[in-house]
């Protein structure tokens, strides 16, 4: 394996905590851990099998969910999208796979190929994407006839916002109707709806189900961005220096020459781009860790490469490894220099990038 590729070292160890410390704030609950996303970039299987745990999995594609069951991950795995077709039908009975119904195209499909599946019906509250409404929810239950109802899901649009204004009223909602469908479907009592924020900030969402995805793997799912320090990040991304350049007052740097040189000073040239999911939009003076100290990137990030401005005194030579986020750099300042957000730097890692884990369950 070539020593220049850039590399993300995930700590399943750390992904454990950060499950304990939902079974922590929801100890009533159990625990559909979500892993779509190749678990936000860390890894679905072993990611799988390390949270034994969990009561269930939740990934967004049959194809996801395939991938987990060849490589003998067992328990449920919930499809949140549901199916759109036979094949997928079909696919989901083969691999026995939970389904999320939003949609009376769904149940018809389901019926027409007389498939029997266990089925979450999602609800639209607010969320406004996917999902019956509530007066369309007693329905669906006579539709779905062979079916096996798990429950009733929602999902919260605004709960990591410092001011939400909606989860109440979604909470309102969702009570009510297992209120008024229990008496002819029990199964309607059974609620799952709390997301990441919804776990953290919303406690009366902490219902029979949750449903943590962002905040295992360690970062906040907050819409401020700030680093929690309850939780534990598992993944921290790295890349070699390939070279180390002087240059002079009054040089310039990368594309567009954007960045121009205020003293003679040493530059580190680091083996990580946009290609390999370091964003280029990234503010100037966005920081790695060098050595364990913050420098600053400067230029333009490219394609394969990136520059960091060395102080006088730092001893760096190519093949030292850079810490662009993770132990010591917490991914959300880098997403705030970015003006994004944790889960698009975890899930734009790119293909070339090596993955090295700790605490890995040999499966």
């Amino acid at each position: 394996m070539s020593s220049r590729q850039a590399t993300v070292t995930v700590d399943l160890n750390a992904i454990q905590q950060n499950f304990n410390y939902v079974r922590e704030l929801a100890p009533a609950s159990r625990v559909m851990a979500v892993i779509k996303a190749d678990a936000y970039g860390h890894g679905a299987i072993q990611v799988a099998r390390k949270l034994t745990g969990a009561e269930a999995f939740a990934v967004a594609r049959v194809s996801e969910a395939v991938k987990l069951r060849e490589a003998g991950v067992q328990g449920n795995i919930c499809l949140l999208e549901g199916v759109i077709d036979k094949e997928e039908v079909n696919l989901a009975s083969v691999y026995e796979l939970q389904l999320v119904v939003h949609s009376h195209q769904q149940i018809e499909l389901l019926s027409a190929r007389g498939a029997r599946r266990p089925v979450w019906i999602k609800v639209d509250t607010g969320m406004g994407r996917l999902g019956l409404k509530p007066e369309e929810v007693e329905a669906s239950f006579a539709e779905l006839g062979r079916q096996k109802v798990l429950g009733l899901m929602t999902h919260f649009p605004t709960a990591n916002e410092a001011r939400d204004e909606s989860a109440p009223r979604q909470l309102e909602a969702m009570s009510a109707l297992a209120k008024k469908l229990e008496t002819i479907a029990p199964q309607a009592a059974v609620l799952n709806m709390a997301n990441s924020a919804g776990v953290m900030t919303v406690p009366d969402s902490r219902a029979d189900w949750v449903r943590p995805g962002l905040m295992l793997y360690g970062a906040s799912p907050m819409a401020a961005c700030i680093e929690d320090p309850e939780l534990t990040p598992a993944m921290t991304f790295s890349a070699p220096v390939v070279a180390v350049r002087r240059i002079k007052t009054g040089d310039t740097v990368g594309y567009g020459s954007t960045w121009q040189a205020s003293e003679n000073c040493r530059l580190a040239v680091v083996a990580a781009g946009y290609a390999d999911g370091y964003p280029r939009e990234v503010a100037a003076g966005t920081k790695v860790l060098v050595n364990g100290e913050e420098r600053e990137i400067v230029g333009r990030v490219s394609m394969d490469m990136l520059t960091v401005q060395l102080a006088d005194a730092d001893s760096v030579d190519p093949g030292d490894q850079v810490v662009l986020w993770g132990e010591g750099l917490p991914i959300e300042q880098v997403a705030r220099q970015a003006d994004t957000i944790p889960y698009t730097l975890m899930c734009g890692i790119g293909s070339r990038v090596r993955r090295v884990y700790r605490g890995e369950v040999r499966g």
